[in-house]
């Protein structure tokens, strides 16, 4: 498939439109930037020139230069003539934001502001040559398209510095030319032969652009490896997300100076349930396990919940040079190519790994839960465990089929040493709670995953990933203890104000919702809430709603429509709840070893614990930055996953052109048609071109043949043909078959 990099003249030049007066030159006189700073500093008054001479002439030269000074910032627009013979600040009174600039492939883009839910559109002639990532101020001037606000690069606030990786194509004697694997960054990037720094042909490579010359030209900082190498493409990945690969000396020297050896005066500050059959539950692959899960039976029925979690604030001292790596990755990052730690091996593996039949150190949270579900008290500790046994999800969900077929619903003894019948229990159990949690408010927008699978000739699957009855138990009992540290720490304030990291969901903005009804209506599926109060619509609503189509032939689009319409969750030191969960008070507790603000939380919940003044309202400030870093971090890790897997389903559909496949249409733009291939997860586009005699109904958003006997549009299905697919930049196109 050949590149499609856009043409996009002129986009590293300024736009004569960007702005409709100059700034002064930076070579300004002592006498010019005081005669500038007497209008800004008071835009409210007037000055006739002969005061403003009197104030600053010192000479007849400084007064000719002074009236020279007031005529040019009056031809450039900076002050006005009033009243006669006197001059006042022109107060520019058009709205401004700063924020970051997202480019798509036709050169416009898009001004992410920090805390705002409207995006503002900038056409490829007002980005003022601000290059995409880069950090901008927009004037906004109205509205643009998709509703959203239009404006105009004034400033460039700061530069992107995300590394430019692609694949180099060698031009003997002459250097070569990077073709960047993200298409919104335009290429392809001149590299001269001094600086190509020993790159060969189809090496993935980063690249630094110079930003002083129009056209793209940049120098090879590093070679990652042969295009086709996993682990190369791997690295490249991570860079371009700024994910650090390795940790520092220091850091590793940090996590292996700990010790798992408990002595007696230590094991005094914590409760001990060795004796318990405390068990955990992970995928096969699994190489850390940070959580497991107790429960006993009370003589009222109600349970004794316990959810335990590797206690990594014990090893990681806050401060430290491995506590600031772990802050910068924010996140482990897991992908089709690789896996990168948050913390070094020796820990996320060893020490806090709760591995089977190993003493090791981990904070607890005991809940009591009714049957019905509901969670009666919880108390957190600081504790340490034994790991009875580690299971897999797989061998997890044998126990309970198990259990099906020999107990049915009349439930068993909860014996102490039957593995069987404690997943049984807490199988029964968490069903409940699930129930009780949709009932509540909770959203089930839960879409399909896939995988890509390699066997040893090397031959690419795609597989759905199934999604078993032990996976929801795991995931309720986190939940649980998710929410019971939020309330205990909440609950604990009144003695001992403190602040604390929040995962919180945000209501959907009512715009998103609106786009929401129009595609709903597009697709002739009835939106039964009022549209003049949708800033009020609650999540059991929209559940209730959502469940309700079930049986729907377009049930999973749905779900996808309305998940897009949701805010992102984030982390925050202020406590709005969280929206598609459904909860007052939320946050995340149960993986520190792969997510940093489990990590906050857990330190915060020790000076809970232990009364101390920690944490209190004068850290506030510091404590949201690192929330707004670790929310930015699992964006990124988010972003590395999905181009990871987008790759390899490239890779598959690369061997697999002109292969036929059943697929289901799932958006139209003006340019074409998008269609998910059945069973794959993946979206190739059918170019309107290939369409036949067609036009785009914007109200339909489907494309319509001229002659009116054939229709394209969202919820239909089609049979298609892989034409073409482009590995690096991780898509693939498809036809009619």
């Amino acid at each position: 498939m050949s590149r499609r990099h856009s043409k996009r003249p002129g986009r590293n030049s300024r736009s004569k439109s960007s702005s409709s007066r100059k700034s002064p030159s930076p070579k300004q006189t002592a006498l010019q930037r005081s005669v500038q700073k007497l209008f800004e500093d008071k835009p409210d008054i007037s000055f006739r020139t002969r005061d403003i001479i009197m104030e600053y002439a010192r000479s007849s030269a400084e007064e000719k230069e002074i009236r020279r000074i007031i005529n040019a910032l009056h031809s450039q627009g900076l002050i006005k003539r009033v009243k006669g013979k006197r001059f006042q600040q022109i107060v520019d009174e058009t709205p401004r934001a700063i924020g970051r600039l997202e480019l798509t492939e036709s050169g416009a883009g898009f001004v992410r502001v920090p805390n705002s839910h409207n995006d503002i559109f900038v056409s490829p002639s007002k980005t003022m040559g601000a290059r995409h990532g880069d950090r901008v101020e927009v004037a906004i001037s109205g509205q643009g398209r998709f509703r959203n606000p239009s404006g105009r690069v004034i400033k460039i606030v700061e530069r992107d510095d995300t590394p430019v990786v692609g694949r180099f194509i060698a031009l003997p004697g002459r250097g070569g030319l990077v073709y960047p694997d993200n298409p919104r960054v335009p290429g392809p990037i001149q590299i001269l032969e001094a600086g190509r720094r020993g790159a060969k042909h189809d090496d993935r490579v980063q690249v630094i652009v110079d930003p002083h010359i129009r056209t793209s030209q940049g120098r090879v900082v590093r070679i990652f490896g042969h295009i086709d190498d996993t682990a190369s493409r791997f690295a490249a990945l991570l860079a371009e997300a700024k994910f650090p690969e390795k940790f520092s000396a220091r850091a590793l020297a940090e996590a292996d100076e700990s010790s798992l050896e408990i002595s007696d005066s230590e094991l005094a500050t914590r409760t001990d349930f060795r004796e318990l059959m405390v068990f955990t539950i992970d995928p096969a692959s699994a190489k850390d396990f940070d959580d497991a899960i107790s429960l006993k039976r009370m003589a009222d029925g109600s349970y004794e919940l316990g959810v335990h979690i590797a206690d990594v604030s014990w090893y990681v001292a806050e401060g430290g040079k491995l506590d600031l790596e772990a802050r910068e990755r924010g996140t482990s990052v897991y992908s089709s190519h690789g896996t990168s730690p948050m913390l070094p091996h020796s820990l996320s593996s060893d020490k806090c790994s709760l591995v089977e039949g190993e003493d090791r150190r981990t904070m607890s949270v005991i809940m009591t839960i009714t049957p019905d579900g509901e969670v009666k008290n919880s108390q957190p500790c600081r504790s340490l465990i034994r790991s009875a046994r580690r299971l897999t999800y797989a061998q997890a969900q044998q126990l309970i089929n198990d259990g099906v077929k020999k107990w049915g619903e009349k439930l068993p003894a909860l014996r102490k040493n039957s593995i069987a019948t404690h997943v049984y229990h807490l199988k029964t159990l968490t069903a409940v709670m699930r129930r009780k949690r949709f009932h509540d408010g909770g959203l089930n927008l839960e879409l399909p995953e896939y995988e890509v699978a390699s066997d040893e000739n090397g031959d690419l699957t795609i597989l759905k990933k199934e999604v078993l009855e032990s996976n929801q138990l795991v995931e309720e009992c986190m939940l649980a203890a998710n929410r019971s540290v939020t309330e205990f720490v909440n609950r604990s304030r009144d003695s001992n104000p403190r602040v604390f990291v929040y995962r919180v969901h945000d209501r959907p903005d009512v715009e998103r919702l609106e786009a929401l009804v129009a595609q709903l209506d597009s697709l002739n599926v009835d939106w039964p809430f009022s549209r003049g109060n949708l800033e009020n619509l609650r999540s059991k609503q929209l559940n209730d709603w959502i469940e309700s189509l079930s049986e729907h032939p377009l049930v999973e689009i749905l779900r996808y429509l309305v998940l897009r319409a949701m805010a992102k969750a984030a982390y925050q030191t202020d406590n709005i709840g969280h929206y598609g969960l459904g909860f007052i008070n939320y946050t995340h507790f149960t993986s520190p070893i792969r997510r940093y603000p489990d990590l906050m939380v857990h330190r915060i919940l020790n000076a809970t614990l232990e009364r101390n003044t920690e944490y209190g309202p004068n850290i506030r400030e510091h404590l949201q930055r690192v929330c707004e870093v670790a929310s930015e971090r699992e964006r990124a890790a988010q972003d590395v996953e999905r181009k990871s897997l987008k790759i390899r389903q490239a890779e598959y559909f690369a061997r697999h052109v002109g292969v036929e496949f059943s697929g289901l249409i799932v958006g139209a733009i003006p340019r074409g048609l998008f269609v998910e291939v059945d069973g794959t997860g993946a979206q190739g586009m059918i170019l309107a071109e290939d369409l036949g005699n067609v036009y785009f109904d914007r109200d339909m958003m489907a494309f319509v043949e001229i002659t009116g006997n054939a229709l394209y549009r969202p919820g239909m299905r089609m049979e298609v043909r892989v034409l073409s697919a482009d590995v690096d930049l991780a898509r693939f196109e498809l036809e009619p078959a």
